[in-house]
């Protein structure tokens, strides 16, 4: 399912959050919706799910227009062949994970063969041994799974997340990441993921679309938005970056203690080193500005080092 925004806006109490924002999701792609907390990333998401109205502009999912205010138009969410997993999982302390699983194709009055496309579900996220158990037996990432057995159980072309993983502890975070893209990808379906972790959408992402006070600063591959960030907001808020001005940059891992043909030279101060088991993290002072880079060899704070950096690897904004 390909998702188009044209042109949405939405305000609250006369405060502006979506500001004019035209945006495609391509089919079957997976998309994460990057920024800050209070950008509208949220808002976003919840307007492409029929749960907010836009006050201007048009939703398209697929070839049908689901909200045209201008028009009067709006497919309430039952209508809208989505799926939603929230970030507090929703599941129904009194139901099994089975009725939990159940609930929302008995809502949707899709109730032929609901048990053998329950006990898929639950296969496919390798829940199928504990359909009898509760919410509150099984670990936080059990029950995530159960959230998204939910959503999958109902057949979507698209699949919405709300910041599923912010509830999980770190180490469950890193794992349900390969987890939900591996299963989005089995399933060949539309996935769009809000979030505020830069890393959760590098490693998730098809495309990512960086979000900042209602509008969109920038929206490629992965790859694209790290290499190449299109604003000043993007380079500071996707990755780490040494600036050298205001308009210059360079990724950490570019720099490097060897000097190199075709390299510039900067000298800088060691401020701190942390040692990372592979390799030790210095922080550098440039002119006032903190810079980041990785040494096989540990360096006294204070001392004065010279990095090199290939002129093709400098970022101009």
């Amino acid at each position: 399912m390909k998702i188009i925004l044209k042109n949405i806006c939405k305000s609250y109490g006369g405060k502006l959050i979506i500001d004019h924002v035209s945006l495609e999701l391509s089919d079957r792609h997976f998309t994460t919706l990057l920024g800050p907390s209070g950008c509208g990333k949220t808002t976003l998401l919840r307007m492409i799910a029929g749960l907010e109205r836009p006050d201007e502009g048009e939703i398209w999912l697929g070839d049908t227009c689901v909200s045209a205010p201008e028009k009067g138009l709006f497919v309430p969410p039952e209508k809208r062949g989505l799926a939603f997993v929230f970030q507090d999982f929703a599941l129904w302390p009194h139901m099994t994970v089975f009725e939990n699983v159940a609930f929302g194709l008995r809502a949707a009055g899709r109730t032929d063969h609901l048990e053998e496309n329950v006990e898929k579900a639950l296969f496919t996220v390798k829940l199928d041994h504990m359909e009898k158990r509760y919410p509150h037996e099984l670990s936080g990432g059990q029950q995530q799974r159960v959230s998204f057995a939910r959503a999958i159980a109902l057949k979507p072309e698209c699949i919405l997340f709300d910041e599923p993983l912010s509830a999980l502890d770190a180490i469950l975070r890193i794992e349900m990441r390969g987890e939900i893209r591996r299963l989005v990808k089995d399933l060949g379906i539309t996935a769009v993921f809000v979030t505020h972790d830069q890393e959760e959408a590098m490693s998730m992402s098809d495309a990512i679309a960086v979000i900042s006070s209602g509008k969109i600063e920038q929206h490629g591959k992965p790859e694209e938005i790290y290499a190449k960030p299109a604003t000043n907001f993007v380079a500071h808020f996707v990755g780490s970056s040494n600036w050298i001005d205001e308009t210059h940059l360079f990724r950490p891992e570019k720099g490097t203690m060897e000097k190199t043909p075709g390299t510039e030279e900067f000298r800088a101060t060691v401020t701190n080193i942390q040692f990372l088991g592979h390799t030790y993290e210095v922080h550098m002072d440039y002119n006032g500005a903190d810079w980041l880079c990785w040494s096989a060899n540990p360096l006294p704070a204070g001392s004065d080092v010279s990095l090199y950096v290939k002129g093709k690897d400098i970022i101009s904004l």
